[in-house]
């Protein structure tokens, strides 16, 4: 794909000659010669005519890229840098005309219509619109004009960065924590708000067995569940650019590493109004933090609030 684009990307147009284009120029310029040698009026027509069959051709494959009306539908509003995904391009206006989204293979239109397409998506962002190139072969092939726009999407396309871990894919257990998915024990104890019937599977360790010789039967506690420690992280692109993307990337393995182990997860990003810091509740909520996330201030975690996290260009440091 040649790159994604936002709405107020400037199209571009060029002529693209074809075989046609050069069979037509040769024609002319024999039809001229045998003209000059023969002083033949029909050498003189011929070659006019060659001419003139060109420059309509490419009047029409103009014409026909400028009329044509393409608009995007992917088939989710989610996705990965680098995973393919699927969208159907409507065309109308127009026919005959081929669509570019590079490294994809063209698409060819020989009638307005709705074709599936499936792609790439190649970097992140937020995206409302793709960057396209629309060729028209002119109606003989005689001659092709290309015109590079702006393609909108019916919706915006959130592209997250590829999760990387980090060298030693780091993630300490912190005072809380709750290790790999089971919750740690209360300093406290846990808090016991009642007792029911033993059944069976339940762990020893929850039986209450006070409660167990006075009834004569095992009952178990219920407990309040510790509360899910918080972790707060700070992702700083500083100048963008292969480090900060990396960076992108590895905050994306420290969000889902962070929702596997049971922390609240709370990212402090910037984005193009600005700071902002809110909870990335699942997978889809930090994909589209992490996609729409710009170099800038992030602000900073009030202290105590949890575990503070920050992910740099120049690295990763806890606290």
């Amino acid at each position: 794909m040649n790159g994604f684009a936002t709405a107020s990307f400037r199209s571009s147009r060029q002529v693209r000659p074809t075989a046609g284009t050069a069979a037509a120029g040769a024609v002319a310029f024999l039809a001229w010669r045998g003209a000059e040698l023969a002083a033949s009026r029909l050498g003189v027509f011929v070659a006019v005519a060659a001419v003139a069959a060109v420059l309509l051709d490419l009047v029409w494959a103009a014409a026909s890229t400028r009329r044509a009306r393409v608009v995007v539908r992917p088939s989710s509003s989610d996705t990965v840098a680098g995973d393919p995904w699927a969208m159907t391009i409507s065309l109308s206006g127009a026919a005959r005309l081929e669509l570019s989204f590079e490294p994809s293979r063209p698409v060819w239109f020989e009638d307005p219509g709705d074709r599936p397409y499936c792609s790439r998506a190649p970097i992140r962002g937020v995206h409302v619109a793709l960057r396209a190139e629309v060729t028209s072969r002119g109606l003989c092939g005689l001659a092709g004009f290309a015109r590079t726009c702006a393609v909108p999407l019916d919706r915006a396309l959130f592209v997250g960065p590829r999760p990387e871990a980090p060298a030693d894919a780091a993630f300490p257990e912190r005072p809380g924590g709750w290790g790999e998915g089971a919750p740690a024990a209360s300093p406290a104890g846990d808090a016991v708000r009642g007792v029911r019937d033993y059944i069976r599977g339940d762990p020893l360790r929850h039986v209450h067995w006070r409660a167990s010789a006075r009834r004569g039967d095992l009952v178990v506690k219920q407990v309040e569940e510790p509360a899910a420690p918080r972790l707060d992280l700070v992702l700083d692109l500083g100048a963008g650019g292969s480090a900060g993307e990396r960076a992108a990337g590895r905050a994306a393995w420290y969000a889902a590493e962070a929702r596997r182990r049971g922390y609240t997860l709370v990212l402090w990003t910037a984005e193009p109004e600005g700071p902002v810091a809110a909870s990335a509740a699942s997978a889809v909520d930090a994909n589209r933090r992490l996609a729409a996330a710009v170099g800038g201030p992030t602000g900073a975690p009030p202290p105590g609030a949890g575990a503070v996290l920050r992910v740099t260009a120049e690295g990763d440091r806890w606290g």
